[in-house]
């Protein structure tokens, strides 16, 4: 059995004066993220690796997190190919992960990870808001056994419904 955690950046500035790569996540995305660690404790997360796409916004997002799940920062993998990547290209990613690794995070952008969540499985995601957490389990030995639709849906959390 394995699993996968889906997590979108936190809220980026929109103006900044900046290339988008280096684009920093806004207080708004500070405070989403707050709102996600609380809920996070519902959940028996013992992640093995954490997969971060190396923008400012992603690197920022993901120290917060390695931290409310008591992941130790220092192990975190930053993949530049993971800035605006495909669904392909991460798709790739998971399916070249040692078979001793059972959870994952990837943390990365949209539409790459809205699109990875509707091809692995049958979740149809319109939009994956930032600071949005899946978890899929996967009925498989080892990751280059993913395929379509193979996904199971173990939990969504929208910080955009917990503020509603």
């Amino acid at each position: 059995m394995k699993k996968i955690y889906l997590l979108r950046h936190a809220k980026a500035e929109k103006n900044a004066i900046c290339d988008d790569f280096d684009r920093k996540i806004t207080q708004e995305g500070k405070e989403d993220l707050k709102r996600l660690a609380l809920r996070l404790k519902n959940y028996d997360i013992r992640l093995d690796s954490i997969i971060s796409s190396s923008s400012k916004r992603t690197k920022m997002t993901v120290k917060r997190f390695a931290k409310a799940v008591g992941f130790d920062s220092e192990n975190i993998i930053y993949k530049d190919e993971l800035y605006l990547a495909s669904t392909n290209e991460i798709f790739t990613i998971l399916q070249a992960l040692s078979d001793d690794i059972t959870e994952v995070a990837v943390v990365g952008h949209n539409p790459g990870i809205c699109e990875l969540i509707e091809f692995l499985s049958p979740l149809c995601v319109e939009n994956f808001a930032t600071s949005a957490f899946l978890c899929l389990e996967f009925d498989i030995v080892s990751f280059n056994e993913l395929s379509k639709d193979s996904g199971r849906v173990v939990f969504f959390e929208n910080v955009r419904e917990l503020k509603a």
